[in-house]
């Protein structure tokens, strides 16, 4: 019998390595293919979305803190009601659900803005039921044709992506920041905005950064964050929610090869955020901003934040910006006051305020970048749907008009 000589050996696990690594790749969808995760995107864009599913397409691509998706509809002829989803939250990392709700505002302005491409008149009613505060919100839609024409910025809610990179730096343009700014006022809301370079803005920068080092060495924040992570393809694809390598900001080339190896544990992944936050993000950006509210607690301000924001960052998509939430200094703020700690956080944010009445509930960068971000996962239309809790409304609207519609 002829004994295998070392070189046989060595070609011979070299070829087993190779076969393993693209068992691997071909595992996490390296070699391309469908992404059922990612076709509710290709649902809004394409239009095949009709009536009150319109509505529902458009706020499943709003933004949400982790992409957590904290929502669920019950769709009707007559509109759609919007419904917080607890289940769906980040523990200690929102103690409060503050964050939830500024995403469920985000999906109601999305919606809102939908309702001029369905052709139909649409009145929004925020936290329309006393005894059900988990209903954060009535769509209520007029009969066809009483809408008003198409919104400027129905093509950027399909375009409208969280860029967590590195970006170019430099300034905004006048005419840019401009169309920025661009929005009807929300009651109790105000946003601020600052260049890196201002004072304010070093302020901003150096709290982020300490923010995100106290979230890091708190193993409760972490584990919740990290529960949002979705390293294997077949938890992507299976949940359509949370935070992927993809997304996190790092290259394609190296987004590939991450995905080939184990996941990362919650102690590592923090290391890396708060590396990336501190040597790419706030070093790229070209303005910081926050939106302030005087009650960040308070349910309905919570929502126009989040409306706020959501209206923000399709502005900057539209004017050719990127954008990204950072939340690190408002969540540590919660966080010291459900931990009944002193306020350290929230009194070093006063540097930052005119009013310090007007309270930081929502934190950004804005910038330009050689590309876009990739799209998240997303759940489609037909996981969000509920049971038809609107039946009995609808009816007494219909004998309210006289059957007229």
């Amino acid at each position: 019998m002829n004994t295998p000589s070392r070189r046989q050996l060595l070609f011979g696990a070299g070829g087993l390595a190779l076969a393993g690594l693209g068992g691997r790749a071909w595992q996490q969808g390296l070699f391309g293919g469908d992404n059922p995760a990612l076709a509710a995107w290709d649902d809004w864009s394409s239009g095949r979305l009709i009536g009150p599913l319109k509505l529902v397409g458009a706020g499943v691509l709003a933004a949400s803190p982790h992409n957590t998706q904290p929502w669920s509809f019950a769709v009707g002829r007559l509109g759609v009601d919007i419904f917080e989803v607890p289940g769906r939250h980040l523990g200690a990392m929102d103690p409060f659900g503050r964050e939830r709700l500024a995403g469920l505002g985000a999906a109601i302005h999305n919606m809102a803005l939908a309702s001029t491409a369905a052709g139909r008149a649409a009145r929004v009613r925020l936290l329309p039921d006393p005894g059900n505060p988990a209903h954060v919100a009535r769509i209520v839609l007029g009969p066809e044709g009483s809408g008003p024409p198409p919104h400027r910025l129905l093509p950027f809610i399909g375009r409208r992506h969280t860029h967590r990179g590195a970006w170019r730096g430099g300034g905004i343009a006048e005419a840019k920041l401009a169309a920025l700014l661009d929005f009807p006022a929300f009651t109790d809301v105000r946003v601020a905005l600052f260049t890196p370079a201002s004072a304010r803005g070093q302020r901003f920068a150096a709290l982020t950064s300490d923010a995100t080092a106290a979230i890091v060495a708190d193993t409760a924040m972490m584990a919740d964050s990290h529960r949002w992570m979705r390293h294997e393809r077949r938890d992507a694809m299976r949940l359509k929610d949370g935070l992927t390598i993809a997304t996190s900001g790092v290259s394609p080339v190296l987004a590939n090869i991450a995905a080939l190896l184990p996941e990362q544990s919650a102690a590592s992944e923090g290391e890396y955020w708060l590396a990336n936050t501190r040597d790419n993000q706030l070093p790229t950006a070209s303005l910081f901003g926050l939106i302030l509210t005087p009650n960040p607690h308070d349910r309905r301000s919570a929502l126009l934040v989040g409306s706020a924001w959501q209206r923000l960052h399709l502005n900057a998509t539209a004017a050719e910006l990127v954008a990204q939430p950072l939340n690190q200094l408002p969540e540590m703020v919660d966080r010291e006051r459900q931990l009944g700690q002193p306020a350290r956080f929230a009194g070093q944010t006063d540097a930052l305020l005119d009013d310090p009445a007007w309270r930081p509930s929502f934190a950004f960068r804005l910038g330009l970048a050689d590309g876009p971000a990739p799209s998240a996962l997303r759940r489609p239309v037909s996981e969000v749907i509920g049971s038809p809790a609107r039946l009995e409304w609808e009816v007494e609207q219909w004998r309210a008009a006289g059957g007229a519609f």
